[in-house]
């Protein structure tokens, strides 16, 4: 587990460092350009920057084993992370809008050496989402995948900067506020999906028709004669895990002891069969006959 974090925390070392890189060339473009795209581009980035303090900070919490005020791990404070990316993100699209009505019809200048600069952060950036996307599905973890995803859009909304400016400075000075005002729509789109990978989490909604295969489910009981159907399935995310509990009807000759041994050896099928963290099971008397015998 410690690899892994350690892993993780390297890949979001490199990340930053390169956002760094990436939001100070494209400010001082900005800058020297006047181009209020680019300026925004580079609001943008600096979004990015944010987001890995953020990320390392709750990668790192999120990995502490339980303690007695967290009983169920710390799992949920990396969704905490991507909720937060995405209400930043909300405001920066706001702030988007507002800088593109405000520098409205400023001129832009050309420059060669800065069209070269933010090609080539571009193609840095693009690397990087890449790279960033591939070590999120080699370490399985959310975390990076949803931030590969954010430096994603930062390359397609850096493309749509270098379109706006290039015809901005072409004397097209309204065509500059229009493509700041794109970017806005990407940032404000990207804050909607980490709102609705990050909200289902906290808020426990409910993943069972997602874990428990209704077949699979049924063939697991199979293996087991005593228990005769299994109801009042509820089951929630806890991070990358699955908290579930249930209801067992069970046969009512069956012992405290025996029925007590038959949920234990059930618990344990369960998580093997649908990767379930930690199962609460609650045995009940069946009053009916089972449905397949």
């Amino acid at each position: 587990m410690n690899s892994r974090r350690e892993k993780i925390t390297r890949v979001l070392l490199i990340e930053g460092s390169v956002n760094i890189l990436l939001c100070i060339v494209k400010f001082v473009v900005g800058s020297v350009t006047q181009s209020a795209v680019i300026l925004a581009d580079a609001l943008h980035s600096l979004t990015d920057l944010f987001n890995n303090v953020i990320a390392l900070v709750a990668m790192r919490i999120s990995h502490k084993p339980p303690d007695e005020s967290h009983r169920y791990g710390h799992q949920k404070f990396e969704y905490l992370a991507i909720f937060m990316l995405s209400v930043l993100l909300v405001v920066v699209a706001v702030e988007l809008v507002i800088y593109a009505f405000e520098n409205h019809g400023k001129v832009v200048q050309q420059s060669h050496s800065g069209l070269i600069i933010l090609v080539g952060a571009i193609v840095v950036n693009f690397l990087l989402s890449r790279w960033e996307a591939k070590q999120g599905q080699l370490l399985k973890s959310n975390l990076l995948t949803a931030d590969a995803k954010h430096t994603l859009s930062d390359v397609l909304t850096s493309m749509a900067v270098l379109v706006g400016w290039q015809l901005a400075a072409m004397g097209y000075y309204w065509l500059d506020t229009l493509f700041c005002l794109v970017v806005a729509v990407v940032v404000g789109r990207l804050a909607w999906q980490l709102f609705q990978q990050a909200l289902p989490v906290l808020v426990d909604a409910d993943i069972t028709n997602e874990i428990f295969s209704p077949d699979k489910l049924s063939n697991l009981v199979k293996e087991f004669a005593d228990i005769h159907r299994v109801t009042s399935i509820r089951s929630r995310a806890m991070g990358d895990s699955t908290i579930a509990d249930l209801t067992i009807k069970v046969n009512p000759q069956l012992s405290v002891t025996d029925a007590h041994t038959l949920s234990h050896t059930f618990e344990r099928r369960l998580k093997e069969v649908f990767n379930v963290y930690d199962v609460m099971i609650h045995i009940e008397p069946a009053i009916e006959k089972p449905l397949r015998r």
